[in-house]
């Protein structure tokens, strides 16, 4: 296991499937946040307050992505530059081109898709693409907000698909684009009757 400090809001936590293996925990548990996970999240908190001086003491997004065949990458993020109930959203990261934070999801099929984006909250902002890349389906979303709609529309996503460490900007270049505005509102009207009226 080995911490790697980003800057002062981010670390990174290479993991190997081994080291889980050792605690019990699969990959399911770890897109699923079991009791498990929960705990071993805390012991890496620990470790990265030791090994790179990272202390959590605000809200913090965390992210568990693949890295290669045998080993995870936990990232966490400290939410510093976001004010609760505020309106306007403050991205966490910004690339060179200055986009905001941007989540992509992998679905095994196009139905899961539907059912996802047909359980999803409403959002005023959100942005949202599809795109179909090596047989699976990726969608992407970006100004998701901070709040606990976002938590609701992360947990439906999960039961889903998962989260996965690829951009927007990768997929619309070697994948398929299907819809690449308003995948959300599109899919919804397409297939997702409204349960109002």
């Amino acid at each position: 296991m080995r911490v790697q400090k980003v800057n002062e809001h981010t670390i990174r936590i290479f993991i190997s499937l081994t080291e889980l293996t050792d605690r019990d925990i699969t990959m399911a548990d770890l897109f699923q946040r079991s009791a498990k996970t929960e705990q071993l999240f805390w012991e890496l908190i620990a470790q990265a307050r030791e090994e790179v001086e990272f202390n959590l003491d605000q809200p913090f997004w965390i992210q568990a992505t693949v890295a290669s065949n045998d080993e995870f990458v936990i990232t966490i993020m400290k939410q510093e530059e976001f004010v609760e109930g505020s309106v306007k959203e403050k991205p966490v990261r910004k690339t060179s081109k200055g986009r905001a934070l941007e989540s992509v999801y992998a679905f095994a099929d196009f139905e899961d898709v539907i059912s996802a984006v047909g359980r999803l909250p409403e959002f005023n902002q959100l942005r949202s693409g599809l795109f179909e890349f090596e047989g699976e389906y990726y969608l992407v979303l970006s100004r998701m907000g901070t709040g606990k709609k976002r938590l609701l529309a992360e947990a439906i996503l999960d039961e889903y698909g998962e989260i996965v460490a690829t951009t927007g900007a990768f997929l619309s270049e070697h994948g398929k684009n299907i819809i690449l505005v308003k995948a959300v509102q599109t899919l919804n009207a397409s297939f997702n009757k409204p349960s109002h009226g």
